[in-house]
């Protein structure tokens, strides 16, 4: 990503536990997500959706070096993408498919 207009920052090594936060915007609607660097702060504001998809993508993901993934893994991963998208109908007919009783 060496783009022109992408300006990167380095979170600040000195603040490693205050160093990036997030939480609900304080004087708008959705969310924040704020990163402390040496430059000084940085905020990256998103709406309730795009921060949605932010946490589910990050949540369990391993860190740093996650295993190669397996067939069942990627699998897996790629049937939360579908559920994230799909409406109420759609997740009952997979529940079924799966197994469950709804």
């Amino acid at each position: 990503m060496s783009e022109s207009n992408v300006e990167r920052r380095v979170v600040d090594a000195e603040r490693p536990l205050t160093g990036v936060t997030y939480g609900p915007a304080v004087d708008a609607d959705g969310y924040v997500l704020t990163l402390i660097t040496a430059d000084g702060p940085l905020e990256v504001e998103f709406d309730q959706e795009a921060m949605y998809l932010l946490w589910t993508e990050v949540k369990g993901t391993p860190w740093p070096d996650p295993p190669t993934s397996t067939e069942r893994d990627l699998l897996v991963k790629r049937l939360v993408e579908l559920a994230n998208g799909a409406d109420e109908e759609m997740l009952r007919d997979a529940i079924r498919a799966l197994g469950g009783k709804r």
